[in-house]
């Protein structure tokens, strides 16, 4: 399954963890309050948004590298005005200054840091809507968001679009039950993201078909790529209902140019899609801007 759905997954089961351990802080404030036994460094000290359960949850997302920083860092400066706020009140209540100010101020940075974790618990559930439920895959909507970003960012040292479609699928679900389709169809993402590059990618197009966007430096490199993603394939056994049920692929493959939309780069690829599948199947086809077809399975 895809490292990211699985990733998304993760952060909002740790999300969920730590937000209620904030609540349970809270009740620490009152039982601190009431009792005054002991300091306890997250409620008193300068810096304590770093001693508490969230906060320690908080520190290790934004020691990675991911996309979803700028939530991050809002519910982190959020997370410190609470911590602040809610130092500066127990102070106060040892005085006799004016309060109301304090539990008002208090009470708005609370407000504002579960608006912000509200944000990100939706940003992450939209995400997460945009994997495939089946493979794990990240559906076409991914796609269609990055596109411009990677075509940019790799276009000039090479980047290639490959749209295949399993041979004959129609087939495996009439024979083995649709059941078996949809195990053959998991199969074939793992073994897709088994035969390419970390920094490369899978998206569920629909149905039996993907894309896979493979990083090299010219036609021939990327042919050589897709030829080895088609020969694992091919080469792979995938239990279903009991069978040892082996599939292929036919595969349109095309050169991503700068500042090309995806909807062009999709139509070639799928042009070559079709020749392939004219052409006998269990191949992949070359196609370029010119349009110009190429068998380099032959």
């Amino acid at each position: 399954m895809n490292r990211k759905f699985k990733q998304i997954d993760a952060i909002v089961r740790g999300l969920n963890q730590a937000t209620d351990a904030h609540f349970k802080w809270l009740v620490k404030i009152l039982r601190f309050v009431a009792s005054r036994d002991a300091d306890l460094p997250d409620i008193t000290c300068d810096n304590a948004h770093n001693f508490c359960e969230f906060g320690a949850w908080l520190n290790a997302q934004l020691a990675e590298e991911g996309g979803d920083r700028n939530y991050l860092l809002d519910i982190h400066k959020k997370h410190v005005m609470v911590h602040q706020a809610c130092r500066e009140l127990i102070i106060l209540l040892d005085k006799d200054a004016e309060r109301s100010i304090h539990f008002d101020r208090f009470e708005t940075a609370l407000l504002a840091f579960t608006d912000s974790l509200a944000r990100y618990k939706v940003h992450l559930l939209q995400l997460r809507t945009s994997y495939d439920a089946l493979t794990g895959q990240p559906l076409r909507r991914i796609l269609d968001e990055s596109f411009d970003s990677m075509n940019d960012q790799y276009s000039e040292t090479g980047l290639f679009l490959m749209l295949l479609d399993v041979d004959h699928f129609k087939k495996i679900n009439d024979t083995y039950g649709h059941l078996a389709g949809d195990c053959v169809l998991r199969s074939l993402a793992i073994n897709l993201e088994d035969n390419i590059r970390r920094e490369e990618s899978v998206y569920r197009y629909g149905g039996e078909e993907f894309i896979v966007l493979l990083h090299a430096e010219s036609g021939r490199a990327a042919t050589v790529a897709a030829e080895r993603i088609r020969c694992a394939i091919a080469a792979a056994e995938i239990l279903a209902a009991e069978q040892r049920i082996r599939i292929t692929f036919t595969a349109g493959l095309t050169r991503v140019h700068r500042g090309e939309p995806l909807r062009e780069v999709l139509e070639r690829a799928d042009m070559a899609l079709y020749k392939g599948k004219n052409a006998g199947r269990n191949c992949t086809m070359l196609i370029s801007r010119r349009l110009d077809c190429l068998n380099v399975s032959a």
